[in-house]
């Protein structure tokens, strides 16, 4: 494979790399294809530099791959907060779990703690005891 045909392939594989990203990661959400007109206008433009310019063709290359593994880096760490963050929904579901699993074999959950409470109600107190 020759050296043109090499680079023809690498600039190919980012351009679908990155367009990827971008469909998925914004104009998914936005509904506007701005950001994907852009991408593709760039890479046209860049498509045209002669031989003269192949490092700022390959900068441009790196910068626009190095951008898709962001892009997808990103979408993925907010998965994973979805997944594994401190949702109060996910723990109600997960203790209403343990009290259903408790009741099954008989037993029952004990009464959580409550710190806010016990604090309010120490305060109401020691205010009543002012007055």
């Amino acid at each position: 494979m020759s050296a043109p045909s090499a680079a023809n392939g690498a600039w190919r594989g980012t351009l679908r790399r990155v367009l990827r990203a971008v469909d998925a990661h914004v104009t998914s959400h936005t509904g506007s294809p701005t950001w994907r007109d852009h991408v593709l206008a760039e890479f046209r433009s860049g498509n045209r530099d002669t031989m003269a310019l192949a490092d700022r063709v390959a900068a441009r290359l790196r910068a626009a791959d190095e951008w898709a593994t962001l892009a997808n880096a990103v979408q993925r760490h907010k998965a994973m907060i979805m997944d594994y963050g401190h949702s109060l929904e996910k723990e109600r579901e997960q203790l209403k779990k343990a009290s259903n699993t408790a009741n099954y074999v008989g037993l029952s959950m004990p009464d959580a703690y409550d710190h806010a409470a016990h604090d309010l109600a120490a305060a109401n107190k020691k205010k009543d005891g002012d007055e």
